[in-house]
């Protein structure tokens, strides 16, 4: 993960594996985690940017292998539900900035931001189901921002999806051309630093709040109920 300063209380964080995509191991998770500890402790923060080195946002999460016991993959798991807390928590928005591929993780963490600006040509998709695992936790939230029918489509199916359906079933803000997403969410990260910070927070706040976003309880079930599938599978 690399953290920069762009100053005026804007902070961003970029995903850093660009020769495989930026896929993000439970490893590096944890390692996020920590990234956005460091930048909500940050003094007079007023907003964050995401991104990902090079080509691509995110192609996904890589779990850990060889699990055998309920509780051993509720712990790595529960490193998304660790990630999506913070964003949950974060006193100021967070603006995705998406160029390539955000798939699986990636799609489900930039579809949670507040403000998301994809390149033209950016993919998303939920391919979990196409390696036998169901998207549980990602449903916990993106069925809120996403009409049921067709959440449950892209679920079920794993197929990939470009910019435009995405805005068009609420992923997105906003489409720009390809390779100016970094540069538009900075943009939009100044426009939210010239505002009053405690009515941006309070309107963050009472946004997520009313739209359902507040409570992690779903996502919990979810970890839990696939804990249990996941090591049954494994004997």
């Amino acid at each position: 993960m690399q953290i920069e300063s762009h100053g005026n209380g804007i902070q961003s964080v970029l995903f850093t594996r660009a020769a495989d995509g930026n896929h993000i191991s439970s490893a590096q998770l944890a390692e996020f985690a920590e990234a956005l500890d460091a930048v909500l402790a940050t003094p007079g923060l007023k907003a964050v940017v995401l991104a990902g080195e090079g080509r691509h946002f995110c192609a996904g999460r890589v779990g850990l292998r060889g699990l055998t016991s309920a509780a051993e993959v509720q712990d790595d798991l529960n490193l998304i539900l660790g990630v999506n807390d913070r964003l949950r928590h974060s006193p100021v928005p967070f603006i995705a900035a998406i160029e390539g591929k955000a798939l699986g993780f990636g799609c489900g963490f930039s579809t949670q931001c507040d403000i998301a600006i994809a390149g033209e040509n950016a993919v998303f998709a939920l391919p979990e189901m196409s390696h036998r695992l169901p998207p549980l936790i990602v449903l916990s939230y993106f069925a809120k921002f996403v009409p049921f029918k067709r959440a449950f489509e892209l679920a079920l199916t794993s197929r990939e999806f470009g910019a435009a359906e995405a805005k068009e079933i609420g992923i997105l803000t906003e489409i720009v051309p390809d390779g100016r997403a970094f540069e538009r969410a900075l943009a939009f990260a100044r426009q939210v630093a010239a505002l009053d910070a405690q009515s941006v927070t309070m309107l963050r706040s009472f946004s997520r709040r009313v739209a359902g976003l507040s409570d992690a309880t779903e996502a919990q079930n979810a970890v839990a109920t696939m804990a249990i599938a996941l090591a049954a599978r494994a004997h």
